[in-house]
């Protein structure tokens, strides 16, 4: 006795709704970063992008605009004047610690 062969299953054709559903997410995906990368590439060229590069450049190099350097340099004088007030204030609380001194002394030696 011999067995009937087995019928072959044909294989089902190519689903299109398959393959739209899987490689579509790819498709976005690629699109949506070249539409990044274009646009950041245009911005980066426009006149924005290179007020952009300037602020970087001006920001590494310590450079400023001149309001900058001179609100600086007004800074540095205010400071300059600060210290010099301190400066003057600590001398003059020195002295008025030697004179508190000299009369506890005097106070102190008269009792005696």
């Amino acid at each position: 006795m011999q067995m009937p062969p087995i019928p072959q299953i044909p294989s089902p054709p190519l689903d299109p709704n398959y393959v739209f559903g899987e490689f579509m997410p790819l498709v976005v995906a690629v699109t949506m970063i070249i539409a990044i990368s274009l646009g950041l590439r245009w911005v980066f060229r426009s006149p924005v992008g290179e007020a952009i590069a300037q602020r970087i450049r001006q920001r590494g190099h310590g450079g400023g605009s001149l309001a900058d350097d001179q609100v600086r340099a007004e800074l540095e004088d205010r400071m300059a004047h600060l210290q010099e007030q301190v400066s003057e204030l600590t001398d003059r609380l020195d002295f008025a610690e030697r004179l508190l001194a000299g009369q506890r002394d005097r106070q102190l030696g008269g009792g005696k």
